[in-house]
């Protein structure tokens, strides 16, 4: 209870200073002060607009960022190696369709965003690279000429076939 009573006296308090404020201070009688002697109005002169100059332009100049000033030169890539490669894209296989000679060694490498696995059957029976998450690898010799059809089982539209041919002699 003393505590709204301690507000309402400060509530109070913060009138009174707000209303001398913006009064300035206590008003004298206006008698005290004379009258303002009345005073000629000066004719205003037209105002005369500043004449605009051109400002100086420039040549073309040549225009270097700073960029392609600090891009450091490209890594070395490694050399490709002599086997085949599919990729295995979140859609499909690339190459869909690959001719080899027998012997060859095919690599497949998830390049996608989503895991896979190829799964394949040919003339040397099933087999099966088991889940590829993404960046993974899987790799296998095909030594018997044929037709091997193979697929991702976790996504049955992607397919792909090999076409391992004898060996030319």
């Amino acid at each position: 209870m003393i505590w709204l009573r301690v507000g309402l006296l400060a509530a109070a308090v913060g009138l009174v200073v707000l209303a001398l404020s913006q009064t300035g201070a206590i008003a004298t009688p206006i008698a005290a002060t004379p009258p303002p002697e009345p005073t000629s109005v000066p004719v205003a002169e037209p105002t005369v607009r500043p004449t605009r100059v051109p400002l100086p332009t420039l040549g073309p100049q040549m225009i270097i960022s700073r960029t392609s000033q600090e891009t450091p030169a490209p890594l070395p890539t490694a050399t490709p190696s002599a086997n085949p490669r599919v990729a295995i894209v979140d859609n499909g296989y690339a190459p869909a369709q690959l001719t080899i000679s027998s012997g060859t060694t095919i690599l497949w490498v998830n390049t996608g965003g989503d895991g896979h696995d190829v799964v394949g059957r040919g003339p040397d029976g099933v087999w099966r690279s088991g889940p590829l998450a993404p960046g993974e690898r899987y790799q296998r010799g095909f030594w018997i000429a044929g037709t091997y059809d193979y697929v991702c089982t976790v996504h049955p539209e992607m397919r792909g076939q090999l076409i391992v041919q004898p060996p030319t002699t």
